[in-house]
């Protein structure tokens, strides 16, 4: 039997008998090489030292935190990866969600940890770890789950806690933190040889920080209670769904479940999240509103470096998601697919005026050379790679009138000839922005979409 089992074992049996502490101090010894100097201060982490794929390790004062340091030997309990900036998931009691990073407070004497692979992960490899967790958002968390699996003989649940998920998701990469990704524990992330610890990643919280912060909403637990929500409706239909991805396929099977999906996809406020986040943040997406707001000059330019510096980095998940939902709804026409194409195409253009505030900003300042927009010829392989990105079922139609008609000079949209080639003058949030048309589709689109030939 592994001897993971005695872990979980001890933790449930342990948890019971725990006292409820209310500091970290003194409740673990200290990790080799550390001072026996207590943190009377809480602590939060200085998320710009954090970087994408990052391991953040913590614990609570929380018996149950308690009883999982004293059997792993170890001096945290939980797991997170970073995912964005300043944005965290991670599996507890509400399943997996995002969280944000700098809200996330160390009690006194609490221990915390950045861990980075020690070998740096490649761009495909940073896009695996990343999606597998995203993928993973909503599933129920279950520790006594995680216990029963390796009883019944080693069969991996599809449930999750965190260890299992920053394990697996590195695992799905090619990278093997430890040696059983689907039975760990944190304090093997820990001691892993393959991660590195990232120094000076915490700070003390000064009094009048600790009250602002302690009193301050946590946003991010409105997508929390709304995925949550849209999740336990979807349950009701089927007991195997767990994460939001198991909607779509459950959905794909069964059409009859559309309505009922439609209607939990609109009670939950899934589909009017943003707004919520447009008004909290609205210097971000507008350079006038960001040229006035109170935050100091070195605050906000590192603020538009970071992001502009994530978005080289990282795939603009609401474009994948896009196109996602695009081929879904093309092959099984479901309204809740449409709603989603409809949210994921608005939250790419919000997500375009934030980069675009945030490089204006930059570059009214000397900080950045301004990016000249490069024109892609239609029907280029690099043309359709865009669109396919973007709109796949688009490029499936134009690519197949190009095979019906012999040439590549035809109309994008109806593969008549004579076309012409058309660039948009307000470039899009997403997708190659030029178009080759014919005369008439040319008037058409022109009316809602202002363009001219190139």
């Amino acid at each position: 039997m592994s001897s993971n089992f005695w872990f979980f074992a001890d933790v449930a049996r342990m948890a019971l008998a725990s006292p409820s502490y209310q500091t970290c101090a003194g409740a673990m010894p200290r990790m080799e090489g550390e001072t026996n100097e207590l943190e009377l201060r809480p602590r939060v982490f200085d998320s710009y030292l954090i970087q994408l794929g990052d391991i953040v390790l913590t614990t609570t004062p929380d018996p149950m935190s308690l009883t999982i340091r004293r059997v792993t030997g170890a001096d945290i309990s939980h797991a997170m990866i970073c995912v964005g900036k300043s944005s965290v998931i991670d599996s507890t009691g509400d399943g997996v969600h995002a969280r944000n990073l700098e809200r996330l407070i160390l009690e006194p004497g609490c221990a915390g940890y950045v861990l980075r692979p020690l070998k740096p992960l490649t761009t495909e490899q940073l896009h695996s770890v990343i999606s597998f967790v995203r993928a993973a958002v909503g599933t129920r968390y279950s520790m006594t789950g995680a216990a029963k699996s390796v009883l019944a003989g080693f069969v991996v649940g599809r449930r999750q806690y965190c260890s299992r998920l920053v394990a697996q998701a590195y695992h799905r990469a090619g990278v093997n933190l430890v040696p059983d990704a689907d039975f760990c524990h944190p304090g093997e992330l820990l001691k892993s040889v393959a991660l590195v610890e990232i120094p000076n990643v915490l700070r003390d919280l000064s009094a009048a920080e600790e009250a602002d912060w302690r009193d301050s909403i946590d946003h991010v637990q409105a997508m929390r209670d709304s995925t949550n929500l849209l999740l336990r409706e979807a349950r009701k239909l089927s007991s195997d769904i767990e994460s939001l991805n198991d909607i779509d396929a459950y959905l794909v099977e069964h059409q009859e479940a559309d309505v009922h999906l439609v209607q939990a996809l609109r009670t939950s406020r899934y589909l009017d999240l943003w707004r919520d986040e447009l008004e909290r943040n609205a210097w971000q997406y507008h350079l006038a509103v960001m040229e006035e707001y109170e935050r100091s000059a070195e605050g906000k330019k590192r603020y538009c470096e970071e992001l502009l510096a994530s978005e080289k980095l990282g795939q603009n998940r609401f474009v994948v998601n896009h196109a996602c939902y695009v081929t879904l709804n093309a092959l099984h026409p479901r309204k809740y697919f449409a709603l989603k194409i409809d949210l994921y195409k608005l939250l790419t253009q919000q997500h375009a005026r934030r980069i675009k505030a945030a490089a204006t900003w930059l570059e009214r300042r000397g900080l950045l050379e301004p990016e000249l927009r490069t024109l892609l010829r239609p029907h280029t392989p690099e043309w359709f790679a865009s669109l396919r990105e973007w709109n796949p079922k688009q490029a499936a139609m134009t690519e197949a009138g190009i095979r019906i008609a012999g040439s590549l000079d035809v109309c994008t949209v109806c593969a008549d000839e004579p076309a012409r080639d058309y660039v948009l003058l307000n470039t899009p949030a997403a997708g190659p922005g030029t178009l080759r048309l014919c005369d008439d589709c040319f008037r058409i689109r022109s009316i809602d979409e202002p363009m001219k030939t190139f």
